[in-house]
């Protein structure tokens, strides 16, 4: 009998471990890997970045010349009716007349009032607009995909803490039982330990399907198959954040929403000179070689065949076009002004979003402490009220109340430590600090 209850319970230990060991460690930095690799958000905004890199081009600017070839061969049936001075006439229907032209032609636009060169350093500001925001599009994920990581392992922790805590109930189950058994008490005590244990129990499974849940979302933000399994770190470990100032000074001077939003700006002046270009002439240079040749059967001109090149140079020198320009230039002012205005309302944003994470990091600290102090001093006093218990020194009442607070000094700190983790991870975010 003993040999066979060793058995099952060998086999149920080796399963175990099967499990866990086919399950995948995945780590806080290989999460991070994943999402670079495969988060649709990077890869769309990685996207956008080279689109904008493509477009960066003088023969989008439109600095470059244009090159085409044309031709045509039209065919017609004509009726002819032609008097000439020396008393000669034609008079002649249904006659064919073959024209054929080829033609390959150059037009070059060599002067605009430097609008091109203002649209080719927009293309620029534009390209690096889309590397800064594909940088902070990244920032977001990994901060994103670092908050979802850690909230598994919370939620592994408080697992971890219920059973601890059930383990505690359960002893609570037999010592009430025993008690009962020899008469030294009622069977209120037994029945409160046994709701005591299935209420735990029942936090257990709500814990494991929210821990699943976890899992889940993080396996869509990595860009992974919902259901892939995978088991995380045990701890967090929170970091040493420097002081508020050092922060600041590094969130004002590198974030990337502030670059973007200067870059905007840049972006803007360079539209309000393509616009004030239009006040000043353009010129034009164009050059052909063409070829045209007529066929006629009948008529003044039989036969009519000419080839050759051509240049021209043409002008085009603005008056008055209705005051258009001038009202697009008010807008364009208009517009720098607003994004400048938008730079000052994210400078300010950051400075509030930086003091309160940094409040929310020093808070969850002290808490942490505080609680950690808590818990040690309630595991002693628990331990301590189930001995005394047992030797019929204190009542269930007292033990209840020393296992209620050290839950709660528990759920605490891993609460504490959890939410110091989220404020660490969004000041790294906000000094762009998350992925180089």
């Amino acid at each position: 009998m003993k040999k066979t209850i060793f058995t099952a319970i060998f086999a149920v230990f080796i399963s175990s471990v099967s499990l866990l060991s086919a399950q995948e460690l995945l780590t806080p930095e290989a999460a991070v890997s994943y999402a670079l690799n495969k988060n649709f958000d990077i890869i769309l905004a990685r996207n956008e970045a080279d689109i904008a890199k493509i477009n960066n081009n003088k023969a989008t600017a439109g600095m470059l010349p244009t090159i085409n070839v044309s031709t045509g061969d039209v065919f017609n049936l004509n009726n002819i009716n032609q008097k000439f001075s020396t008393g000669q006439s034609v008079k002649k229907n249904w006659v064919p007349v073959n024209a054929f032209n080829l033609g390959l032609n150059l037009d070059w636009k060599i002067f605009d009032g430097m609008r091109m060169f203002a649209a080719k350093d927009r293309l620029e500001a534009l390209q690096a607009l889309g590397e800064i925001q594909l940088k902070s599009k990244v920032q977001d994920v990994v901060a994103q995909t670092l908050n979802a990581y850690y909230a598994i392992v919370q939620q592994k922790q408080l697992i971890k803490a219920t059973k601890e805590s059930s383990e505690i109930s359960s002893e609570r189950v037999n010592l009430a039982q025993k008690k009962l058994d020899v008469g030294y008490s009622d069977k209120t005590p037994l029945l409160q330990a046994q709701v005591d244990y299935s209420t735990q129990q029942l936090n257990i499974l709500k814990q494991e399907t929210a821990l699943e849940q976890a899992k889940i979302s993080l396996n869509e933000i990595l860009g992974r198959a919902a259901n892939e399994d995978f088991t995380v770190i045990d701890t967090i470990v929170v970091e040493e954040i420097p002081t508020i100032k050092n922060v600041q000074d590094s969130v004002l001077n590198s974030n990337y929403l502030v670059q973007a939003a200067e870059k905007n700006i840049v972006i803007s002046k360079f539209q309000h000179k393509e616009i004030k270009a239009q006040r000043l002439p353009q010129i034009n240079f164009s050059s052909s070689y063409s070829f045209n040749q007529n066929n006629s059967k009948a008529g003044l001109q039989l036969y009519n065949r000419s080839y050759g090149p051509t240049f021209g140079i043409n002008a085009t020198i603005p008056i008055f076009n209705g005051g258009q320009v001038k009202k697009q230039l008010e807008v364009s002012a208009v517009n720098i002004a607003m994004q400048q205005i938008g730079l000052d309302k994210i400078k300010q944003e950051l400075d509030s979003r930086i003091l309160s994470a940094f409040k929310n990091y020093e808070y969850a600290q002290k808490m942490l402490d505080l609680n950690e102090n808590i818990v040690r001093s309630a595991q002693e006093n628990i331990q301590i009220s189930l001995e005394r218990y047992r030797l019929n020194q204190s009542t269930a009442v007292e033990v209840k109340q020393a296992q209620s607070s050290y839950e709660e000094a528990l759920y605490n700190a891993i609460l504490a430590r959890y939410n110091a983790k989220l404020a660490e991870i969004e000041l790294k975010r906000l000094s762009n600090d998350l992925a180089k």
